[in-house]
């Protein structure tokens, strides 16, 4: 519009000064070249604005008297100087939803963080904005993310949605994807960060963990009683078994050397007492004390 206005202006000019130049009888050579330096000026001022810069990652979306025409592409582009351009961002782009606030099946109170990550597709992105307008965030996006995670978690059982958190992520990202895919809007990703629950809640499982660690190390203290038991009965098994393999292995033979054999190493003498063998009788030896 600023182009129009001084351009009428200089279209005046030239033409004030074409009929000023044919009614005067005397026109100085200033005066007749007057017209065509305003002309001259005139294209300069027209091609300075058809020039367009589109930044890279960029669309230029090209309005026509209020009204979307056409788009460009990043670069320089020539447009019609009456024409205008206004930047969209087709870069991926970032924003964080905080303290979003929904339940569980149970209707325990759930708060998180929710991080989206979405690109509008460069090809239609002037459909996006003649529907939307270029406010389509806060008019599409924006009131979708509360309700979508509130549908989602309500799902899960409060002390199943910090183990399923992918699952749920998941979950989220597709159905926002299935609502924005008609506007040409692409999630790229769907992060969910500070998973919080209620005070009341959050002390109630610490409880509960602390009651699941002491039971776990009482059955463990039960465990090494039982190991130990056990391990004295197989001992006692062990030992029984062997006294009876020693048992029936001995004869009074073997008893009289193991007991001889017991005999103190500085014994010169042994005294035996009349019709023995040398090789005594232990009931002998036990009655001689």
């Amino acid at each position: 519009m600023t182009y129009l206005g001084f351009g009428l202006v200089l279209l005046l000019v030239f033409v004030g000064s074409l009929v000023y130049n044919q009614k005067s009888r005397i026109v100085s050579s200033y005066q007749k070249s007057t017209p065509w330096v305003v002309l001259l000026l005139f294209i300069i001022v027209t091609l300075w604005s058809s020039m367009k810069i589109v930044p890279t990652g960029n669309v230029g979306i090209i309005y026509q008297f209020g009204g979307i025409v056409d788009q460009k592409s990043e670069g320089l582009q020539m447009i019609p100087p009456w024409n205008d351009m206004k930047l969209a961002d087709v870069r991926i782009q970032k924003y964080t939803f905080t303290d979003l606030e929904c339940f569980s099946i149970e209707t325990q109170n759930i708060t998180m963080s929710l991080t989206l990550n979405f690109k509008v597709s460069p090809t239609i992105i002037q459909d996006l904005y003649r529907n939307i307008g270029p406010r389509y965030f806060e008019v599409i996006i924006f009131p979708q993310i509360p309700q979508i995670v509130k549908d989602e978690t309500v799902q899960y059982k409060a002390i199943d949605v910090a183990p399923n958190r992918e699952a749920l992520r998941i979950s989220i990202r597709e159905r926002l994807q299935k609502d924005l895919e008609k506007y040409s809007i692409e999630v790229v990703d769907v992060l969910l960060e500070n998973i919080t629950f209620s005070s009341e809640f959050e002390n109630a499982i610490e409880l509960k963990q602390i009651a699941t660690q002491k039971a776990l190390e009482e059955q463990e203290i039960v465990k090494q009683e039982q190991y130990k038991a056990e391990q004295q009965i197989t001992r006692a098994q062990g030992e029984a078994e062997s006294n009876r393999l020693i048992s029936e292995s001995l004869s009074p033979e073997i008893l009289q050397y193991t007991m001889i054999e017991k005999l103190a190493d500085d014994i010169k003498i042994i005294i035996l007492p009349s019709g023995q063998n040398f090789i005594l009788d232990p009931n002998t030896l036990l009655e001689a004390k």
